[in-house]
């Protein structure tokens, strides 16, 4: 069933709930970002949003853990989508190198440094379920970045090497180049010029090693 459909048989209680239900999250994505998920009480999290103590559970009968794993469920799964989407309806004809570069910028500038950073530094903390979803996940992307770079190869524009480990290759490039701005730029991005000109190099490099 649609989001959209779902939305026309709610009433408004049931909207607002759903409000105030993303509020929360987002307020706690943002506090568990700044402050880490064991520094982050949940009357914080109340006090953040003008919610009263306790109402919290509502939502969340299990607590913090479940604002947790639900802010890694629902902002991983959103952003994967996304990018399925993109790799799915590729150009087939676009060069290589604007190809590549496309799928960076998708990647790059759909990024969410609250996510980046709750991910590593909360890692220990998510379940054994979550973390084979997010391996099969990645994964899944992975396997269709092979897809892509497999065509390229029979035709000619790439020598013949192992397509997943080329996908992985370029994949981990990226996301070594966001860890880098979230953590170490302090979540800031670079300038968009100087973006372009890091992903094209980066980009242009990998081309020079698969060729």
């Amino acid at each position: 069933m649609s989001k959209s459909v779902q939305k026309e048989g709610m009433t408004s209680r049931d909207l607002q709930a759903a409000k105030r239900r993303k509020q929360l999250l987002q307020t706690a994505k943002k506090l568990f970002a700044e402050k880490g998920y064991h520094n982050t009480s949940t009357k914080e999290i109340n006090r953040a949003i003008g919610m009263a103590d306790g109402l919290i559970y509502h939502y969340f009968p299990k607590g913090k853990l479940e604002i947790l794993h639900t802010i890694v469920q629902d902002s991983t799964e959103g952003k994967i989508q996304q990018l399925e989407k993109a790799l799915k309806n590729m150009d087939a004809d676009m060069p290589i190198r604007d190809m590549l570069l496309k799928i960076a910028h998708i990647i790059v500038d759909n990024a969410d440094n609250e996510l980046i950073v709750i991910l590593i530094r909360e890692q220990p903390l998510l379940t054994d379920e979550q973390t084979e979803w997010l391996t099969r996940t990645f994964d899944t992307v992975i396997g269709q970045l092979s897809v892509l770079l497999e065509k390229r190869m029979l035709k000619g524009e790439l020598r013949r090497l192992n397509c997943k480990l080329m996908a992985r290759q370029f994949v981990s490039s990226i996301q070594s180049y966001l860890i880098e701005q979230t953590i170490l730029g302090g979540g800031k991005h670079r300038d968009q010029t100087e973006s372009d000109k890091h992903l094209m190099e980066l980009i242009d490099f990998l081309l020079e090693c698969w060729r």
